[in-house]
C-alpha cells in the first residue's frame, strides 16, 4: 500500500506567503522561511515554493526566498514559477532546490523537460497542469491563466 505524503505549497509573491482564492484577494501569510520552519517541525514531507508573479513579470523565482528556505528545512523543497529555461532551473537548484516545477514551459517547450530531466534527473523534474473542469472536458490554463 503506498503511503500519505503531505506537501506544502506556499504562493510567494514579493518575498512573502500569500493566500487567496483563485490568486485573487492576495494577502500576506508571513514569511516564507518561518512557515517552512514551522512545517518541517510538524512532520511535513515536502515543501514546493511557486513565485506566483515570475511568470507574468517574467523573471525568475526569488532566489533570496529559495535559499532562505532551504536553509530552514531538511525534506525536499521544490520550486517553481518563471521557470522556462535552463538558466532558470539552474538558478533555482543552486539557490538550495531539489527540483524544479514547470507549468507554462512544459506546454510551450517540451523540449525542455528532457533537457532537464537529462541534467537533474526525471526525479527533479515536475509538471504542474492548472486545469478547471468545462463541461465534460477539463481546460488547461497557462501563463498564470491566460
Amino acid at each position: 500500500m503506498l503511503s500519505k505524503r503531505i506537501i506544502a505549497c506556499l504562493d510567494v509573491r514579493d518575498g512573502q506567503v500569500v493566500k487567496g482564492i483563485n490568486f485573487e484577494g492576495l494577502r500576506s501569510a508571513g514569511d516564507p522561511g518561518a512557515l517552512a520552519r514551522r512545517y518541517n517541525r510538524e512532520g511535513i514531507d515536502e515543501v514546493v515554493i511557486l513565485d506566483v508573479t515570475a511568470t507574468i513579470e517574467k523573471r525568475k523565482a526569488l532566489a533570496r526566498t529559495i535559499n532562505a528556505v532551504a536553509q530552514e528545512i531538511f525534506l525536499p523543497l521544490c520550486v517553481g514559477g518563471g521557470i522556462n529555461d535552463e538558466a532558470h532551473a539552474d538558478a533555482a537548484i543552486e539557490a538550495g532546490a531539489d527540483k524544479v516545477s514547470l507549468n507554462t514551459a512544459a506546454i510551450a517547450r517540451p523540449e525542455l523537460l528532457t533537457a532537464l530531466a537529462r541534467r537533474y534527473g526525471s526525479q527533479a523534474v515536475i509538471v504542474a497542469i492548472d486545469a478547471k473542469r468545462a463541461g465534460s472536458a477539463f481546460r488547461i490554463y497557462v501563463r498564470s491563466g491566460g
